[in-house]
């Protein structure tokens, strides 16, 4: 049976359906918005990281530095590392994109505020009245209009984007630390190298010494009638071969100083001047795993990226919910320029609201493919923290297994020398071969060798191993 209602206003029922639907629509649509836009728990370092490191390292008897640079204690080294950061081109140009990616870090947060633009304009229609003759003809009109506009971020998709913005650009600041410390750690590494080559360069100086003073002290046998030809033959041969052989490590010395003064930033001369003695370089702190690993900035840089892409990915999911817009003009029109300023004032508002509904899947798969570049930012996460930990139990290993071998070389060293005094006396007392002294000499000089190696590894090392638990420089750029 009709009711009164159907009888005399059936537009109102046609209205209460309509507002039925658009509530309908409007609670379906915040639905979806409130699924879309719930929050994220925050992406750390693993859970099942190990309590202690695997290897062991006995530091109780050694000094110990907090950062990079409290490893050394030789102001001019100091000196150097700093002329670097501030003088190495590529530190430099680093510094510089990394400036850049700041200024451009305005455009994300722009989209989230009004547009606001002002023009002038000229333009001619067939809208003009002749008041002679009534009738319409060609006109040239003169417009100023100021124009705004403004995407209102319902559902934050702006927002995220302009986080994933920053989080991008704070990933790129713990590059550029990483960078920095990777400099100065490599500065401190050229320098010991140059030192080591140095020292290297000064044993087989000794060499060469002692066997040009043998085979100085062999000719004057052969002139006294008490050696033979060959005995001075065979040490001329040896004193010509260390003689190559310390060219050769003059030129290695040469490489190192050009390597180390390219890192300075200053013309490789090979010019680089320094004492032959080693520094004391003391282990860096090693906390715990999750303590060093949270210190690294390649570790802050990876966490920074999968935030950057998950708020990209709850940005692509919200780019299918409706945009919600306003846009105004103000404006006035004239015949002429002059006539502007007294003609009438002209506004209007418009808000629009659009729901995507059909784009051929297009924002679906560019939501499910930036869901699968913030899974890939967690795997290169994982990749980091695994290689970060690698690195750090490589270091430890390494400090422990050389500081076995510098022991037993050292003895070797102490026992070398003993059997080359031996061997000349034996050589002196004519109970011996020019043979045997050669030989011994020759162990001795290799073995000095092999611990002077050693050294600078170790002390190599100990900076590998402060990159590896974060002791970076330690300030901010």
């Amino acid at each position: 049976m009709a009711t009164a209602f159907d009888k005399h206003d059936p537009p109102a029922k046609t209205r209460a359906i309509f507002a039925l639907g658009l509530l309908a629509l409007t609670i379906s649509i915040s639905l979806a918005g409130c699924t879309l836009t719930k929050r994220q728990a925050q992406i750390t370092l693993p859970e099942d990281l190990p309590q202690t490191w695997a290897t062991r390292v006995c530091v109780d008897d050694l000094p110990i530095a907090s950062n990079l640079l409290g490893l050394i204690d030789l102001p001019e080294l100091k000196a150097l590392v700093h002329e670097a950061m501030n003088n190495n081109p590529d530190l430099r140009a680093t510094a510089l994109r990394l400036k850049a990616e700041g200024f451009l870090l305005g455009r994300p947060r722009s989209q989230m505020l009004p547009k606001v633009e002002a023009g002038i304009s000229r333009g001619r229609n067939n809208q003009g009245n002749n008041d002679n003759t009534g009738r319409t003809e060609p006109q040239t009109y003169h417009k100023i209009s100021a124009n705004v506009s403004w995407e209102i971020d319902m559902w934050g998709r702006l927002a995220n984007e302009y986080s994933a913005a920053k989080q991008e650009v704070t990933a790129k600041e713990k590059d550029f630390l990483q960078a920095r410390d990777a400099l100065a750690a490599r500065t401190i590494q050229a320098w010991i190298n140059q030192l080591a080559d140095r020292r290297a360069k000064g044993i087989e100086e000794e060499r060469l010494a002692v066997l040009q003073h043998i085979e100085a002290v062999l000719i004057q046998r052969y002139r006294d009638g008490l050696g033979s030809l060959d005995e001075y033959s065979t040490a001329r041969s040896r004193t010509q071969i260390a003689r190559a052989d310390l060219s050769t490590r003059q030129a290695n010395l040469d490489r190192s100083v050009r390597a180390l003064e390219i890192l300075l930033g200053r013309y490789p001369g090979g010019q680089l001047s320094s004492g032959k003695e080693w520094p004391t370089l003391p282990m860096p702190i090693v906390d715990m795993p999750a303590a060093a690993l949270s210190l690294r900035p390649d570790i802050q840089a990876g966490l920074a990226r999968v935030e950057a892409a998950r708020n990209l990915a709850r940005a692509a999911d919200k780019a299918r919910l409706p945009l919600l817009s306003l846009s105004g003009e103000i404006f006035r029109t004239g015949t002429r320029i002059s006539d502007i300023g007294s003609a009438t004032t002209y506004w209007g508002v418009l808000g629009s609201l659009f729901q995507p509904l059909f784009q051929g899947g297009r924002l679906r798969d560019e939501a499910r493919a930036k869901h699968s570049e913030a899974m890939a930012a967690i795997e290169d996460l994982h990749a980091i923290v695994l290689r970060s930990l690698s690195e750090v139990e490589n270091a430890l290993t390494l400090e422990k297994e050389l500081a076995v071998q510098i022991v037993a070389l050292g003895s070797a060293v102490e026992e070398s020398e003993k059997s080359s005094r031996y061997y000349v006396y034996r050589y002196r007392q004519g109970l011996d071969s020019i043979q045997s002294l050669l030989i011994a000499r020759e162990q001795e000089m290799t073995v000095k060798m092999r611990l002077n190696q050693l050294k600078a590894d170790r002390l190599g090392n100990r900076i590998d191993l402060a990159l590896a638990v974060g002791a970076g420089i330690g300030d901010n750029p």
